[in-house]
């Protein structure tokens, strides 16, 4: 598999997240974390927000039973909007962190700040300079900006994720062409790397499953590098696996092979 998978699912938004930080069950998150990494995730992505003001305690503790049960080399992807709860998350991590997320918010900067000290991967949301981009030349134009503050901050472009975006086409029928026309301009123009959240296109439809897997083979077909996404849905994966056999991305298709043999086995 070429695509870096971030495994969405520690995410305080959900409820079983948010009880388990609460009683610290830790088998609960060591569950949920030991699922996403043998499905194929490369990194987990972690949320505390809904903590408020537990929230650096609670990134802090799930970062340490993460490492400590199931090993140092586990990547993290640490979710957080706060200077000051990312930089105590970050001193945490063994292995090489990401830092989710990055923009051109005023609010976000002290974020590039932080992250320009370290080693860590960066994501980074092409938006804040002008407000929410809609089309996929201001998801470029804001791109360009943030790269370049990064850069002007210490952080190369080699380090860069950028997120093109996906919003909801119940919402807007155009988010899902313009965040693929935005991989590929942010690509072209930039080069730089770039992922996706993929639930966000299916975000108020029904059979929000079937939407996120055939845009999630839209989305490979389009060279998105990362994905941040549900690792155990076998269906998704299935699709992931396949999207890249189709694409040139697995040379005779040996992983699809393989995969196929696993799951009739």
């Amino acid at each position: 598999m070429k695509t870096f998978v971030i495994g969405e699912l520690l995410n305080s938004s959900r409820k079983a997240v948010a009880e388990a930080l609460k009683a610290k069950d830790d088998e609960a998150i060591l569950r949920t974390a030991r699922a996403q990494l043998e499905a194929g995730a490369g990194a987990l992505d972690l949320n505390a927000a809904q903590s408020m003001d537990d929230e650096a305690a609670d990134l802090r503790w799930m970062v340490r039973v993460i490492q400590e049960e199931l090993g140092s080399e586990v990547r993290l992807a640490l979710d957080t909007a706060s200077p000051e709860v990312m930089e105590e998350a970050l001193g945490d991590c063994q292995a090489l962190p990401i830092v989710n997320s990055v923009s051109n918010e005023a609010s976000r900067v002290p974020l590039i700040e932080l992250t320009a000290g370290t080693e860590a991967e960066v994501i980074g949301l092409p938006m804040g300079k002008k407000g929410m981009p809609k089309t996929a030349e201001e998801r470029l134009d804001e791109a360009r900006a943030l790269v370049e503050a990064c850069e002007n901050a210490g952080i190369a472009r080699e380090r860069l994720l950028i997120d093109i975006l996906c919003m909801s086409a119940g919402s807007d029928p155009k988010q899902g062409t313009a965040a693929l026309q935005a991989a590929h301009l942010i690509r072209e123009k930039l080069g730089v790397r770039t992922c996706a959240a993929v639930s966000n296109v299916s975000f108020g439809l029904p059979s929000r499953a079937l939407l996120n897997r055939t845009y999630l083979a839209m989305l490979v077909a389009a060279g998105v590098e990362a994905l941040i996404t549900d690792p155990t849905r076998q269906d998704l994966m299935d699709t992931l696996f396949a999207a890249e056999a189709l694409t040139g991305q697995d040379a005779y298709c040996m992983n699809y092979i393989r995969r196929h043999k696993r799951r009739k086995g």
